[in-house]
């Protein structure tokens, strides 16, 4: 524990208990940063950075760096926020939001693998896994227990649902509903039965979660049908009521079948 004698604290740093910074890290003016947490050799945590408590930042990650945003003013106050218990990994980027006094979001307990980019205004959910290689470009927004495997790209602007599986070298430009598996470009196959049998979800539920994909992606007209399944009454379990949920915006694009097309 502790900081090593070649690393670079700028002023106004706060830092927690416990803390150990190595060697040749930069530290910005006026970060803040966890008890018990590391921060690797190399590494760079740029004014902006909140970083929580038990988190670990590997060798030449960039923490805050400045949006690749061609209108950004680089003299506004902005912020990454990193949850507790949160690792990311060597050479992995988090830019900072674009809007004053905002912040890029990552949740509590993620694996923010190496090299993976986490574009400026995005939040990522709590207990989410960025694998090797993948983006999220500016504004993504992805709700909690999410796997985005290696080399995966998302548009800017896209939301992510609760318990999507995303398969490894695929792009996505269009909302992506919960407790799905997408793949490809722009396409989807049933529900991630794994993942919600790994995380304790009842047969109840997902049964029930079966009979509303079948019911929503009847059709191309799937947020009217979604509409239709909740104002019935279909979903009576939080993981129906929260598929149906997803598909309540307006003037959004939704990912569904191929096959429908």
């Amino acid at each position: 524990m502790g900081i090593h004698h070649t690393a670079i604290i700028g002023d106004f740093v706060k830092i927690g208990a416990n803390v150990s910074i190595g060697a040749y890290a930069v530290v910005g003016d006026g970060v803040e940063i966890g008890d018990n947490t590391s921060i690797e050799s190399h590494a760079c945590i740029r004014r902006g950075s909140r970083i929580g408590s038990n988190c670990k930042i590997g060798s030449f990650a960039v923490i805050s760096g400045e949006p690749q945003d061609l209108h950004f003013d680089s003299s506004i106050e902005s912020y990454v926020e990193i949850g507790d218990g949160t690792t990311v990994r060597e050479g992995a980027t988090i830019h900072r939001a674009t809007v004053p006094e905002s912040s890029t979001k990552v949740g509590k307990n993620c694996l923010v693998m190496a090299t993976s980019h986490i574009g400026h205004d995005c939040e990522l959910g709590d207990n989410c896994i960025l694998a090797n290689f993948s983006a999220l470009a500016g504004w993504v927004k992805t709700d909690s227990n999410c796997f985005i495997s290696g080399g995966v790209m998302l548009h800017q602007k896209i939301r992510v649902g609760e318990g999507v599986i995303v398969s490894g070298n695929s792009a996505f430009s269009l909302d992506i509903p919960p407790f799905v598996n997408a793949y490809g470009r722009n396409d989807m196959t049933g529900l991630n039965i794994i993942g919600l049998s790994r995380r304790g979800v009842s047969r109840e539920a997902v049964a029930e979660l079966k009979r509303l994909y079948s019911r929503v992606f009847a059709t191309l007209s799937v947020r009217k049908n979604a509409i239709d399944a909740l104002e019935s009454g279909m979903a009576t379990t939080p993981e129906g009521i929260k598929f149906l949920e997803f598909f309540k915006m307006e003037n959004r694009h939704y990912l569904h079948p191929k096959s429908l097309s």
